[in-house]
């Protein structure tokens, strides 16, 4: 090899290295080693040992430092067999272990989606194989706990201390410490989600439990000891339980009790041993005596109703399929007749809560609620009992009406509907890792200036947006958005700040966007490399400084021509990255806007997938969506892309209502290994205009096209009415096909958008780079079908 190939591999292995890939960075230097000769490996030697030396941890660094010196010097001798002779220690993979997350505190901290999550996700492969030993399955959990409870406990408090050494308030460095905490918490949630189908059996299941639950409790345990200024963490915990409730349904009876204890007394935590601490007792008590157990799939809190929901997936050896619900009241006072009677209807198995004196009475009384409603007395002495209660009712659930007979039964609920397309607190059980869009931004993170990233609403550009929210190896990656919803604390804090400055009037200073940036950073110095800022739902921003400009034409002078001009001056040596779904938008201002000149629209991959491909991120979602119990031909998953192009929101859509035609089609069961046919005759069936036109699945993109279709002239939203006009006219026209030639997509154009200055060219390079359209050149087509045919049966709305 020449010196140069052997530099640009020990370049690929240390980039590796950094991209937290260190098996394949190992198996490249293990061949590299391999192929170079005697000769060339002591030329090469020092570059090589200092390669391996910065780049690897202790036991991979050891393995490969020893084929080193075996190629170079050859064989070691083989030790004197002697009773002295001792193999590896049981603490070498402790050591390994805690080398691990010493690296991601000092170089790392808080880089969830890359270097957390790819560290993290080959420790707990590794763990969980380790764990298939009776003995580890003792004193692997506590060792484990110990060192993520310190690691939890030093970055949280890092992070609070940098941030208030920056000037922040206490309680925004406290939000933004939650914020972390939830994205901590995803990881082992994602890792043991993504295994449930597989944990089968009740050995592999109680492995995977366990060791979720010891990564759980230990990361509680060890934020409820940072110390938050005038708070401590157990009191932060306390005031702030939406932020890590939701996790204790996944922890052990041993586990939860720990956390309790570390948390510390008080009525709340009292009200979780009456109430919660029963359900998790019972979840450890299923299976005993089987071959197949029932796990905790999904969890969320409400904070309205004070109350745990709680959905446990069954063995894929069960014959019973449907998840098994259940409800935790952790105050009476919340507790009403109205809410126990809609978990009858819903098929609730158990509801666990504290009841008024008068409900408790009402319910004895009450055949249908007594049979499933779990008192809960106030006494600690009471929860043996409870558990037994509710174990009952899980055992009844999970194992007596999964006869032998139920797969030869008919299809009676839609499992489809269990994805939780309308709680956006559930879908981080269901999340697929997207390389597509990780891939995106790599290939633009190293470069500066302002991309442009536009597709069709809910096409998981939000998600994905936050999920790049950490290092990607060459920039700190920061995540906002126009349009917060809650879910994530101060998510929008840079569209919120913009807004008061707006609001105020006042000339904003030559360093405001730039310290804004820095202020939404996760709690690291966000100014010692490049930049990467991602704004969702970029529009709502453009928008709003459009409507100021109107209103207030004095504040082009002070904020809007300033924030503008800053942009471009962060965009000189970062990265600015819009989120949104028209293309347009940020053309405001024509005449002094300097920053429209320098945004570059990029395409944004759906879910992608290849034919033929089995493990795609489009088949690892479809699979997602119908549950284990379904198998998927590849056929069948090539012919659903087909449809919907990868699209999530519609794939739900039309998965749901495959589930509904397959129920109406009196499917079996036992009869889930889906085919190409099924797809073929779904289609035929229920995608016809008349079914298109009157399914509920499709209500919510029937709407978004008529609003778009009948904007109102003159409106912000041109491009977006052009666009959904051209998919409907080229469904209507070529209905069969569903495609037109380049000549009639430039007259349909011409129709559907005079006036407007949008030319032919420009709106087919805009529209298939955010997922509208597809073209080869000659013809033009739907990028995502259904939306198509969605769009051929709407109408615009009328506006006075």
């Amino acid at each position: 090899m020449t010196m140069s190939q052997v530099d640009a591999a020990l370049q690929e292995i240390t980039r590796l290295c950094r991209e937290v890939k260190p098996s394949e960075a190992q198996d490249l230097t293990t061949a590299l080693i391999q192929r170079l000769t005697t000769v060339e490996l002591e030329a090469q030697e020092t570059q090589l040992r200092t390669a391996i030396e910065r780049s690897f941890l202790k036991k991979r660094k050891i393995a490969l430092l020893a084929l080193l010196d075996e190629r170079l010097y050859g064989r070691p001798p083989a030790p004197d067999p002697t009773p002295q002779a001792t193999a590896p220690t049981e603490d070498d993979w402790l050591d390994e272990f805690r080398a691990g997350l010493q690296d991601l505190s000092d170089r790392h901290i808080f880089q969830w989606s890359t270097y957390y999550r790819d560290r993290l996700a080959e420790d707990f492969s590794h763990l969980l194989d380790r764990m298939a030993d009776p003995e580890a399955v003792k004193t692997l959990p506590p060792q484990i706990a110990s060192a993520l409870s310190s690691h939890a406990n030093d970055i949280f408090q890092k992070g609070f201390n940098y941030l208030m050494a920056q000037g922040e308030s206490e309680s925004y460095a406290l939000m933004k410490s939650l914020s972390g905490l939830q994205r901590f918490f995803d990881l082992p949630i994602e890792f043991y989600s993504t295994r449930l189908p597989a944990a089968a059996d009740l050995e592999a299941a109680r492995r995977l439990r366990a060791l979720n639950s010891c990564m759980l409790s230990a990361i509680i345990m060890g934020y409820a000891r940072v110390t938050f200024g005038s708070r401590t963490g157990r009191e932060v915990l306390l005031e702030n339980v939406r932020a890590w409730l939701h996790a204790l349904p996944f922890l052990v009876t041993d586990d939860m009790l720990l956390v309790r204890g570390g948390i510390g007394r008080s009525h709340f935590t009292d009200s979780l041993l009456c109430s919660v601490l029963p359900a998790i007792s019972a979840f450890d008590g299923l299976g005993n005596d089987r071959q197949h157990v029932p796990l905790p799939a999904l969890s969320q809190y409400s904070v309205a109703e004070h109350r745990l929901d709680i959905s446990l997936r069954p063995s894929t050896q069960s014959p019973y399929q449907q998840m098994i619900e259940v409800q935790c009241y952790l105050d009476s006072g919340y507790v009403d007749r109205r809410n126990l009677e809609e978990a009858h209807r819903r098929g609730v198995a158990a509801v666990v809560a504290p009841l008024s004196s008068d409900l408790h009475a009402f319910i004895e009384q009450d055949e249908r609620l007594s049979a499933t409603v779990v008192a809960v007395p106030r006494e600690i002495d009471s929860i043996p009992s409870t558990r037994d209660q509710v174990l009952r009712l899980l055992v009844d659930r999970s194992y007596r009406q999964g006869t032998t007979s139920a797969r030869s039964q008919r299809l009676q609920w839609n499992f489809a509907r269990d994805f939780p397309l309308e709680e956006p607190g559930k879908l981080r059980y269901y999340r697929v890792h997207r390389h597509s869009v990780h891939e995106l931004l790599r290939a633009f993170e190293s470069r500066n200036g302002v991309r442009l990233w536009c597709s069709v609403r809910r096409s998981g550009k939000t998600t994905a947006g936050f999920d790049l929210a950490s290092t990607t190896g060459e920039a700190t990656v920061v995540s906002q958005t126009c349009s917060s919803t809650g879910e994530l604390a101060n998510d929008g804090e840079c569209y919120d700040r913009i807004c008061a400055a707006l609001d105020k009037g006042r000339r904003i200073p030559s360093t405001f966007f730039a310290d804004l940036v820095n202020h939404c950073a996760d709690g690291e110095p966000a100014d010692r490399g490049r930049i990467v800022f991602v704004l969702d739902e970029y529009e709502t921003l453009f928008g709003e400084l459009q409507a100021t400009l109107q209103s207030d034409p004095g504040s082009r002078y002070t904020v809007v021509q300033p924030l503008l001009n800053q942009m471009v001056q962060f965009a000189r040596e970062n990265l600015l990255v819009f989120l949104g779904q028209q293309p347009d938008a940020h053309f405001i201002l024509m005449e002094q806007n300097q920053l429209s000149p320098f945004v570059r629209q990029d395409p944004f991959p759906l879910f992608a997938h290849e034919v033929g491909a089995e493990a795609s991120e489009f088949a690892q979602f479809t699979q997602k969506v119908l549950g284990p119990q379904v198998s998927l031909e590849t056929a069948f998953i090539d012919a659903i892309h087909t449809e919907t192009a990868g699209h999530p929101f519609l794939t739900v859509n039309l998965l749901r209502d495959f589930v509904a035609f397959l129920i109406e089609q009196e499917r079996r069961r036992s009869d889930l290994h889906l085919k190409l046919e099924d797809a073929i005759q779904f289609s035929e069936v229920r995608l016809r205009p008349s079914r298109v036109s009157r399914s509920r699945e499709y209500e919510f993109f029937r709407r978004a096209a008529s609003q778009a279709m009948g904007a109102r002239p003159g409106r912000d939203t041109v491009w977006l009415r052009a666009v959904y006009c051209c998919l409907s006219e080229i469904m209507r026209m070529s209905p069969e096909t569903m495609r037109c030639n380049m000549s009639d997509f430039e007259e349909i154009v011409e129709r559907v958008a005079p006036d407007t200055g949008i030319s032919a060219d420009r709106l087919l390079s805009s529209a298939t780079e955010s997922n509208f359209l597809d073209s080869n050149g000659e013809w033009v087509w739907p990028k995502v079908r259904l939306l198509g045919r969605i769009a051929a049966i709407s109408q615009g709305d009328v506006y006075a």
